[in-house]
């Protein structure tokens, strides 16, 4: 799982120290649910930048980028593709 989602985790998990940190249960489950999570807020960023004619936020470029932080998406994997 991508380190800023774990990150992301144990943020909102908090200092229970009883609850075994999430992803090692949930690996797959958290990282589909962080990926939805995040292609929601690109596609609710483009329709507003859209509607608003923000032309500061490049779908095809600006998306890709937000893809990487999070784990995924073409420039991850063509990253990933060489290793």
């Amino acid at each position: 799982m991508n380190e800023r989602i774990k990150e992301l985790a144990e943020q909102a998990m908090g200092t229970r120290k009883h609850v075994p940190p999430v992803w090692q249960f949930y690996d797959i489950e958290l990282a589909k649910f962080a990926k939805s999570l995040v292609e929601a807020v690109l596609d609710e960023v483009e329709q507003r930048a859209y509607y608003t004619g923000d032309r500061d936020w490049s779908d095809e470029l600006d998306r890709r980028w937000i893809q990487l932080e999070f784990g995924y998406g073409p420039i991850h994997d063509a990253k990933h593709d060489g290793v």
